[in-house]
């Protein structure tokens, strides 16, 4: 099979490089095929640059030039093999981890190139030792690799063989290759046997089906120009054909490219409606479905994928299942998975479905209770469209339990490849957005300024309501620690109200908790009351460990007119939990309605405590705010210590270094009777009641008069850096 300069399967090359150097980016499959050939993150620059527009996939292939010295002595031990083990070898090379039988298995790890790993499988000495084996491999290798039946899913004359045929390859051997690479994870070998098939099928139907199948697995790997391509070169045959099979492709166009998800839909909900689906067929489209729904973030669009779960007369994956059991299908839509083929899990719309599934579930388990994403989530997945959504969403997760370094590794992901290779216009925009998020929460007030009006402009922003309150939360995460309060609570007011954004957003219940301390703030104490109130009946809905605590520092707060008793006994259980930023605004309030009830110095020991717990999570919004406070402190602890008398401050020091009335009396020649007048005099001057608030106080002086404070210290330390 030749190269066909007609159909260059990849774009033209983007300007940025992924690879590491200053190649320009090739498309999403192109990207996947020499990681497939190469391995992620070890495709040297020349190899990249053999992908013009007139290339083969399938003939980039390693090279001795793009080897080491260590690479040219392994082709040389590999060419010194038999011709059978030569065969064996490459089968695995290109075929991936397919189950090889046990007696393949042990001859190939004679040979020092593979060794045996956990649960039987095929593992490579090295990467090194994979290249090497695909560099040094000759036409009757492949030859004879191709003739290797690896698994039972190879297909008629060996899949590796199709490849480099030079005799003409019959539709029905394409036609197995292509799902023998598609179940085996190989995207774009799966796409060239499909236009290859298409290009010699016997009739414009089946040409059309051929090609719309080509597209479906381009746009499941993230790559929309190459699906475009195949659909505009097969146009000419039959195009009512063409049109419905390719529905996932268009639908994931429609929803991603075009920021359409309401056309994505309908164009699911039609596709689903044809008769004699097959699973595969049918779960192409429920992947796309699912992801639809996850971008759009209505959950009101989960009934209908519901639905057609229920509806589906064909076994289901157990990822499409996963999805709609977390999302509260009936059970009938449990038990159909039982039937599905387990080999089908590297198809590229079983990678997405299983992606959305851990998403949705996620999602739950923050809803229902306290939840952190395992570190692996985000993971450098091969499949670019899959790598795009599970660093996006997982940003959101990692922003809602203040994870702030794992949240830039994932927006890293997320912006580089929605950037690079899968044009997803509202996940890069909401990628940023949550960076101008990360950066209000330090306190980076105009990076994050400038990143909102960036994102404000871009033209998806105007019909993307979770993007737009993502915004919001930054400009109120900018304003209210500044205290702009009215600005701040204007942004929260006039937004609608959205129970899910509370639970799952990147913000979470705090949000609601701001409201209260704001409205508080300027004397809307009847708006904080309605306020919580609302969102109390729609949370028990949305059972959640975090919203529960945030409800009741709201009811504390509120409370706190009359007593300070509630928000001391809950300080005191917030010890157990979790929950460092909710306790540490807590405790900040508190603080601050201690100074105003005369508590000074109690109220500065909190506030230390505030900036410790706030710089722990890099909250630097607020440590301003915690400044003026201990600045207010300070200046009422120094005026009432200038109102003592000589003879009062004395007793005062002599008291607080831990001397007793008696002690005291002798030293001042006082009688201790004396000294306890002055006490009774000293204690209210200064706003306290024990001895150990005496010494907090008198020390809270001297440590003005001797250095910065904490956070004064660490922006010194972040200057001097």
């Amino acid at each position: 099979m030749r190269a066909d300069p007609r159909f260059p399967y990849h774009r033209t090359m983007a300007p940025r490089s992924s690879l590491g150097n200053d190649t320009p980016a090739p498309s999403a499959l192109a990207l996947r095929h020499l990681e497939d050939v190469y391995g992620a993150g070890a495709v040297p620059a020349v190899a990249a640059q053999r992908l013009d527009p007139q290339d083969q996939w399938f003939g980039v292939l390693p090279r001795l030039v793009d080897l080491n010295s260590e690479g040219v002595e392994l082709v040389d031990d590999f060419r010194a093999l038999t011709p059978e083990l030569r065969g064996r070898l490459l089968a695995f090379a290109l075929q991936g981890e397919m189950g090889a039988l046990t007696a393949e298995r042990a001859s190939a790890a004679a040979t020092g190139f593979v060794d045996i790993a956990q649960w039987g499988r095929i593992r490579w000495t090295s990467n090194l030792h994979r290249v090497a084996v695909l560099a040094g491999a000759e036409p009757d290798d492949h030859r004879l690799a191709g003739g290797m039946r690896s698994s039972d899913h190879s297909p008629r004359g060996g899949a590796l063989h199709l490849l480099f045929a030079d005799e003409t390859v019959e539709v029905a051997d394409l036609v197995d290759a292509a799902d023998f690479f598609a179940r085996a994870d190989r995207p774009s070998w799966a796409v060239h046997c499909l236009v290859s098939a298409a290009d010699s099928a016997p009739d414009p139907k089946t040409a059309a089906a051929l090609a719309a199948a080509a597209a479906n697995i381009a746009a499941l790997d993230g790559d929309f120009a190459v699906t475009e391509r195949v659909m505009e070169r097969f146009a000419s045959a039959d195009t009512r054909v063409l049109i419905r099979e390719s529905a996932p492709a268009r639908a994931l166009r429609q929803a991603l490219v075009e920021s359409d998800p309401s056309a994505g839909r309908a164009t699911i909900r039609a596709r689903l409606t044809s008769d004699r689906l097959d699973s595969d067929a049918v779960g192409e489209a429920l992947a796309a479905y699912a992801l639809i729904n996850v971008v759009d973030a209505d959950p009101g669009a989960w009934e209908g994928y519901i639905q057609a779960c229920s509806a589906a007369s064909v076994p289901l994956h157990p990822e499409v299942v996963a999805i709609a059991t977390t999302i509260g299908a009936p059970n009938a839509a449990s038990e159909p998975h039982l039937g599905f083929p387990a080999a089908t899990d590297g198809r590229g719309w079983s990678q997405l479905a299983g992606c959305v599934a851990t998403i949705v579930h996620a999602y739950r388990h923050m809803r229902l209770g306290s939840f952190a994403p395992s570190a692996g989530l985000a993971k450098r997945v091969g499949n670019r469209l899959v790598r795009a959504v599970e660093a996006t969403y997982v940003s959101v997760m990692l922003a809602h339990n203040q994870l702030w370094n794992e949240l830039e590794t994932a927006l890293g992901v997320a912006l580089e490849t929605t950037t690079d290779t899968v044009p997803v216009p509202l996940m890069r925009v909401g990628s940023e957005a949550m960076l101008a998020f990360a950066e209000a929460f330090r306190g980076e007030r105009e990076a994050a300024r400038r990143r909102v009006d960036r994102v404000l402009a871009e033209p998806v922003v105007r019909r993307a309501h979770r993007l737009r309150a993502i915004l919001d939360s930054v400009v109120v995460m900018i304003e209210g620690p500044r205290g702009h309060y009215e600005h701040a609570m204007a942004l929260l007011s006039t937004r609608q109200s959205d129970v899910l954004n509370l639970t799952t957003g990147p913000c979470g219940p705090i949000e609601l908790f701001d409201f209260v301390d704001y409205a508080l703030m300027v004397q809307e104490e009847d708006q904080a009351v309605a306020r919580v109130e609302r969102f109390r009946d729609a949370l028990r809905q949305q059972h959640s460990q975090r919203a529960d605590f945030v409800l009741a520092a709201c009811d504390a707060v509120i409370a706190a007119r009359t007593t300070l008793a509630p928000m001391e006994e809950l300080l005191a259980r917030a010890e157990s939990l979790p929950f460092v930023y909710e306790a540490a605004r807590l405790r900040l309030v508190y603080a601050e309605r201690l100074r105003r009830a005369r508590r000074t110095a109690e109220a500065r020991r909190h506030l230390v405590r505030v900036e410790f717990d706030l710089a722990s999570v890099q909250a630097g919004a607020w440590l301003d705010r915690v400044q003026r406070e201990l600045r207010a402190c300070q200046r009422e602890i120094e005026v009432r210590v200038a109102d003592l008398t000589e003879q009062e401050t004395r007793v005062a020091e002599l008291a607080a270094g831990g001397l007793s009335n008696k002690e005291i009396g002798a030293r001042l020649y006082l009688s201790p009777r004396t000294v306890g007048g002055h006490l009774y005099k000293i204690f209210p001057k200064l706003g306290i009641a024990t001895r150990a608030q005496l010494r907090d106080a008198l020390s809270a002086t001297v440590e003005a008069d001797d250095g910065p404070t904490h956070s004064e210290t660490r922006r010194d330390e972040s200057r001097s850096g």
